[in-house]
């Protein structure tokens, strides 16, 4: 790992307190009824995950940040500072003040800071938006094909229906097999939406963080 991205989970991440690890992992308990002769009903479920920050997305914003990081002082720096100054008895403003006060003598301006802020915080959301991307993609790749295969087999089981007593052992196999892709597509279905919320969290732990420092700094530096 780069220094940069040493430097930048200690300027915008706080530790877990706790110690455990960032990541977190969703479980969910599934209940399934097999009818005797009537077609499976197979839905997909509905993924829901609330997120965490994950040190894999961290490494990529970071990424994304460093590889878009101009020479000099700028926002960067000058939040490094404010971390730095959080260790001394001081009140918000005096250490929005002190750290400024730093930036003015390698000759940075108040609008430099929000500017440089204001361009980290468009990097993040272009990452934001590549993300987006991959991920349809990646759920297109995985699930779409997939719930087409078990309306077609919804469709099969029907018309073998109709010669039950003939046609028992090819319904089951059926039946076995759309059960098969059911669980596939729940898995599938999770563990995208649970690295989206990853995603999610991780952005917005970090977009919240600069876009209320340029807040404060365009309340406090003037």
């Amino acid at each position: 790992m780069s220094d940069f991205l040493k430097k930048f989970k200690s300027v915008f991440l706080v530790e877990d307190p706790t110690g455990g690890n960032p990541e977190t992992t969703t479980k969910t308990t599934q209940e399934t009824t097999t009818p005797t002769t009537a077609p499976v009903k197979v839905q997909a479920p509905t993924a829901s995950a609330t997120g965490s920050v994950s040190n894999k997305f961290v490494e990529i914003l970071s990424a994304a940040l460093e590889k878009n990081n101009p020479d000099g002082f700028d926002y960067f720096e000058f939040r490094q500072s404010l971390i730095n100054l959080a260790k001394m008895p001081m009140d918000e403003t005096t250490r929005f003040q002190s750290a400024y006060a730093m930036a003015q003598t390698m000759g940075v301006t108040a609008a430099k800071l929000t500017e440089s802020a204001q361009y980290y915080l468009n990097v993040l959301i272009a990452e934001q938006s590549k993300f987006g991307e991959a991920h349809a993609q990646q759920r297109t790749k995985l699930i779409g094909s997939r719930e087409e295969d078990i309306k077609n087999l919804d469709q099969t089981i029907l018309q073998k229906a109709e010669q039950i007593k003939k046609l028992t052992e090819e319904i089951e196999a059926h039946r076995k097999q759309a059960e098969q892709i059911k669980s596939e597509v729940s898995e599938s279905t999770i563990k995208i939406e649970n690295t989206k919320a990853d995603f999610e969290a991780t952005f917005s732990s970090v977009y919240q963080q600069i876009d209320t420092d340029l807040k404060k700094m365009q309340e406090y530096l003037k």
